[in-house]
Formats: structure tokens, sequence, C-alpha cells
């Protein structure tokens, strides 16, 4: 089992490393070494005057056939960085870039940050991991002493929202995440944002139908041409698109639910889509699974890939994805709230304290600094670009925190990626007026799931 340690994990170290003599091992600019786990895919492509090193997949939704090879191949013909780094926004997948331009090392990773970076500047070098307390070990950094952060992470509000950091933050002061839509300059030991770069133009609902619905299918027709998907398909609206998206490669795809403790045998996401799935002709599996994980050596892997591992996910990852279905991609509907407005009436001015009271934190005094340290700056972003603010604290703070937690306990046992996260598909979504994207109607994902494939419009949603 010594290949699930660290499983789909990086490091990057300003020196060599004894520890991961089994890794592949790139060298970049005789200042550091990047060290990749062999179950993490990697593409590596150069010309005279650059580099990239692809870790992970990327998607090409318009052109189905491209591998990882032709997409970076495209991607390096930009020549600098910030071309560079827009030219991905077309692209989906789950995904860490790294770019040596100019002497220079930079990274930035996929939509929702669901790769994740975390670094580190301590003792004048930068370090880079998937996990942060791979980095504290390194570089023998303690965890925070500071009052407000302890008392955080000792908290119940800490555990019970699935022990997610705070925008970019960790329980080690100096060691930071690489949120969305920002990369890192490695040399300058900076973080730097790059999205949005164009102000937010609003389209038709018409027009965002058919723009999104053309890359969300893309986005599937592209992975199925590598990889055996599977798709979790419930009674809402997010999932129920995702399947609409799978059409014209639905006779390929494993459609699944996963039947959890809390669900009796007239759950609504049990009946609801086997009754979809019988109208469209085809198999719908309800996954039962044990709920004890008697595998001693595993359960000790899984605590130590992840500092704060979910004990309560152990016994759906081990039993259905690392026991039944390991070499299959899997597609969940995570990331498409962005797109789904759930602020349409909100019209106070907003605070930390609100953002705060937003995510149940209201009155924890490390959160409600953190998120105005955010608030400062990207607070101006928005109006600039024309974003509503609540729209891109849940795409970095919620969506890069909470939504991508349970990627990542799962890479010790498969692979995975939502179809949803690629950038100029948010963009799109964005776009579209806010009255049709209203989390209650959800006029807008209907009117794609209609669009794609009308009869799953005609079976009920999840009230």
């Amino acid at each position: 089992m010594e290949n699930l340690l660290y499983r789909r994990q990086f490091v990057l170290s300003p020196k060599e490393l004894n520890d991961y003599s089994a890794w592949d091992k790139y060298y970049l600019l005789d200042k550091y070494v990047l060290y990749a786990h062999p179950d993490l895919v990697q593409t590596e492509h150069a010309d005279r005057k650059k580099r990239i090193i692809l870790l992970g997949d990327m998607y090409d939704p318009m052109n189905k056939t491209y591998n990882n090879l032709d997409i970076i191949s495209r991607v390096i013909k930009n020549d600098n960085l910030n071309k560079i780094i827009e030219s991905t926004f077309q692209y989906a997948g789950r995904f860490a870039i790294i770019v040596v331009i100019d002497s220079l090392v930079y990274i930035f990773n996929d939509a929702s940050a669901s790769r994740k970076v975390f670094y580190t500047t301590e003792n004048e070098s930068v370090w880079c991991a998937s996990q942060p307390h791979v980095l504290a070990e390194y570089c023998n950094i303690p965890k925070t002493e500071n009052k407000k952060a302890l008392s955080f992470y000792q908290s119940e509000k800490f555990h019970s929202h699935d022990k997610v950091n705070i925008v970019n933050n960790t329980i080690y002061d100096s060691i930071k995440q690489l949120l969305p839509n920002h990369y890192l300059d490695v040399q300058n030991k900076k973080h730097v944002r790059f999205w949005p770069t164009k102000k937010k133009k609003l389209v038709s609902l018409n027009e965002g139908v058919e723009q999104g619905a053309k890359i969300l299918s893309g986005i599937i027709s592209s992975a199925n041409e590598r990889y055996e998907l599977m798709m979790a398909v419930t009674a809402g609206n997010d999932t129920r698109l995702l399947l609409a998206a799978s059409r014209s490669v639905s006779e390929n795809i494993f459609y699944y639910i996963n039947k959890i403790p809390r669900y009796h045998e007239k759950h609504q996401d049990l009946v609801i889509p086997t009754r979809m799935f019988n109208k469209i002709g085809l198999k719908y599996n309800i996954l039962e699974f044990s709920k004890e994980v008697n595998d001693e050596e595993f359960k000790k892997i899984y605590s130590q890939n992840n500092l704060f591992a979910h004990e309560r996910n152990l016994p759906l990852i081990y039993n259905v994805y690392y026991k039944r279905f390991p070499n299959k991609i899997n597609m969940p509907g995570r990331f498409s709230d962005i797109a789904r407005n759930f602020f349409n009436t909100y019209r106070k001015n907003i605070t930390p304290e609100l953002l705060a009271k937003f995510w149940d934190y209201a009155g924890i005094e490390y959160v409600i600094d953190e998120y105005g340290k955010w608030l400062s700056t990207a607070g101006d972003i928005a109006k600039k670009y024309n974003y509503n603010i609540l729209e891109l604290f849940n795409w970095e703070e919620r969506n890069g925190n909470l939504y991508t937690a349970f990627q990542v306990d799962k890479d010790i046992a498969q692979e995975e990626f939502t179809p949803y996260n690629c950038r100029r598909l948010m963009e799109v979504f964005l776009s579209v007026p806010n009255k049709y994207r209203d989390i209650h109607t959800n006029i807008y994902f209907r009117a794609m799931i209609k669009h794609l494939w009308p009869e799953l419009v005609t079976i009920p949603f999840n009230p």
C-alpha cells in the first residue's frame, strides 16, 4: 500500500529530497525540484523560451479528441505569462500548471482550485505541495499560536463545516493556500490575482443556454474520449444538467447514487432519478455499501494524506470508490452553485461581519478578520469588472474551500473532476441575468436541460 501514501500529490522543493524515490522528478532552472506521485497525470512541453508542466488533466470542450499534450502545446505558443494563463480559461479539468518563462517559475491551478497548491516562503525559500502539513514537516513550521485562529480551529463550527480553511489561510501562519483566480510568482514570493480580466457583459437567456450547453456537453464528450466515466445523479438541478449534457455519450457512462445512511427507500434522491432513468431507458445504479472499514493500513494512510481528513467520508471512499471503481473518473456536480444566484434580493452593504454570517460563522473574530482582508481587495475588483462581490466570494471562499474538500480526501482512491470546473463556462453562466439564475427557480439551468434533453424536465426536481 505504499503507493497510496500522498497519492496524486506533488512537492516543489528548493533542494533534493530523499523521501520520493518512486515519484517522478523534474528539475526547474537548477533552482527547484518537482516531485510528482506516479498516479498524478503529468504532461510536459517546452520550446526555446518556455516550459510547461501540467499536473492533472485538461479537457477542450471544442476539440474533444485533444489530449493534454495537444492542449499545452497550444497554450505554450503564447508569448507571456498573462496570455498563457488567459488561454487556459477555455479548458476544463482538475489541474495545476507550472510555467517556467524568463527564468522565473509560476504556478496556477484550475477554476475552483480543486488541484490544491499550498506554499510557504519560510527560510527564505519557496516550497509548494498538495498538503500544508507536508510543508510544515520539511520546513519545521509549527501550528499557529494566534489565539483567534486557534479558537476557530478548535471550535465546533470548524468541525461542523467540514474542517475547511478560511480563504487562503491554514493552521500554520506561514503556509498559505493558492486561491481560485490567483497565481504564485515563486521567486518573488507573491500571489497575484489574474481573474477577472474583462468587464462582465450580460447576455440573453437564449444566448446563455446555447453557449453554456455547448461548452458543458463538450467537456463531458472530451473526458469520454480518454476515460471510463461515472456520474452521480440526484433529484437536483446540477446533476440533472450534467446528465443532459452527457446525452451524446450516455451509453458509456455509469450513472449512480450512493445510498448513504440517511436515505430511506422513498427518499427523493432515490425515487426521482429512478423514475427519470426508466423514462429515458438508461440504467441507474443505487449503490449500497458497508459503513465499516476493517483495513487498518488504509485508514492510517488516509489520515496521513490529508491534515484534516474526514472520518465520515472513509466508508464511502474505501468501499465504493477504492474497492469497486478505482479506474473510473467520477464527475460530481460541485462548483455549479457559483452560477446559481443565492443573493438575488440581497441589498445590504457587504461587510466582513455579514460575509461571516452568510456561511454561519457569525461572531467568530478570526473569520471576520480574514474576510475583511479578502474584501479589502476583492471588493474593488468586483466593482471594476461588474461582478457581484457575493458571487466572487462564493467562488473563491465557499467553493474554493468547502466544495473541494471531498476531492482531496478521495485522491487516495479515485480521480474525479466536475465538468463545471471551467473558467469560460463560469463566465458564460455569470453573464446570464440574475433573475434567471435564482437558486429557488433555476430558470437558466432548467432551460439548458430542456435544450439538451427535453424529456428530463418532465420529471419533478428536488422540491
